[in-house]
């Protein structure tokens, strides 16, 4: 493996850098390759441990300014692009380091909604759309609510490029009034159409991911 990536091991609610990639059965673990971000996910993987790999995935991405692409993959189908980089001395192995949470709290359950905000005449519409990249539409704004668990809760307010001002002042409002709806306080990030981050396109992955395994 270059020694320029970096690994990283979640271990009881923290990405903890590691050296080898030697990667447990039960665990999750952050791959930064600088132009890719991989989350890997053991076959016997805690639920919120995959939560804090997805929030984990998300900052690296912001703190490499949303250049990245951020992907996923379970045990067992590793891209050939993440096999080259670990190298050699990649290797799974049973075992599962003990989880942040000594029991998963099965109430929560994730919920990934896409609302247009839409100018019609005067008035402003709110409507429910397919969680799709495909449903984005550059003449108006979109939120974007992806609230994966209570560690990766995130909210983008995506603006199209032929967005009319009103579209984007009550965007910032409904935002803020979802995410005033939850106890936890999501992370609202705005995003213009054309500079979406690596972060960004990986929640309709999750969301496809989420709805496969239910």
């Amino acid at each position: 493996m270059a020694e320029d990536k970096m690994i990283y091991h979640i271990q009881k609610g923290e990405f903890v850098p590691i050296k080898d990639p030697h990667f447990k059965t039960g665990d999750s673990y952050v791959i930064d390759l600088g132009q890719t971000i991989w989350i890997w996910l053991g076959k016997s993987t805690q639920v919120d441990e995959k939560f804090i790999a997805a929030k984990t995935a998300q900052e690296l991405d912001w703190e490499h300014g949303g250049k990245p692409r951020v992907d996923s993959c379970l045990e067992g189908e590793e891209d050939a692009e993440l096999l080259d980089a670990l190298g050699p001395e990649f290797k799974i192995v049973e075992g599962d380091t003990p989880s942040m949470l000594t029991h998963v709290d099965t109430s929560f359950k994730p919920v990934f909604r896409m609302i247009r905000v839409k100018q019609d005449g005067d008035e402003i519409e709110y409507i429910e759309e397919k969680f799709s990249r495909e449903s984005l539409d550059s003449n108006d704004v979109f939120v974007v609510v992806a609230l994966m668990g209570e560690e990766a809760m995130i909210i983008y307010n995506w603006i199209g490029s032929k967005a009319r001002p009103k579209e984007k002042f009550f965007g910032a409002i409904k935002s803020d009034y979802i995410d005033k709806e939850f106890r936890e306080a999501p992370q609202t990030i705005t995003i213009e159409e054309g500079q979406e981050t690596g972060g960004f396109n990986y929640v309709f992955k999750a969301h496809k991911d989420f709805e496969k395994n239910k």
